[in-house]
């Protein structure tokens, strides 16, 4: 009998997908205003993004990645569509703002990505962004 395995990161519903998430000894309102704003938000989108994220929203980076937002509830979570310059397809994007005790952990979660290949970078991207809050935060 041969069984099929589905490689880490597929699943049969949301194709290929990542989760990454980090805690950080700062409150849940503290986390939202960093992740949203500069100089944070240059670290995941760039240093022009200036937008309210608010359902619909919808912003192009200068690398040409575009992101629409989905839905919001502020301080706690977000979704937007994401697209890849020069690809048709998009992923969904959800960043939650999570209360931890007296900690708060930021979570993203990728979905619908195309690949095992997307998966791997879109970790990297995501893990790139929990350091430079550990940067930032000098912890």
């Amino acid at each position: 009998m041969t069984t099929t395995k589905n490689p880490v990161g597929r699943t049969t519903s949301q194709g290929w997908e990542i989760g990454i998430r980090r805690t950080f000894p700062i409150g849940p309102h503290q986390a939202w205003e960093l992740l949203f704003t500069h100089p944070l938000l240059s670290s995941w989108l760039d240093d022009k993004a200036d937008l309210p994220f608010e359902k619909g929203n919808t912003y192009t980076t200068k690398t040409g990645i575009t992101i629409t937002v989905s839905s919001v509830t502020t301080g706690k979570v977000i979704r937007m569509k994401w697209q890849q310059p020069g690809d048709p397809q998009t992923s969904t994007l959800q960043i939650r703002i999570i209360p931890a005790k007296e900690k708060t952990t930021i979570s993203f979660h990728h979905e619908w990505l195309k690949n095992g290949q997307e998966r791997e970078a879109m970790k990297n991207y995501w893990g790139h962004v929990l350091d430079e809050i550990s940067r930032r935060l000098k912890i």
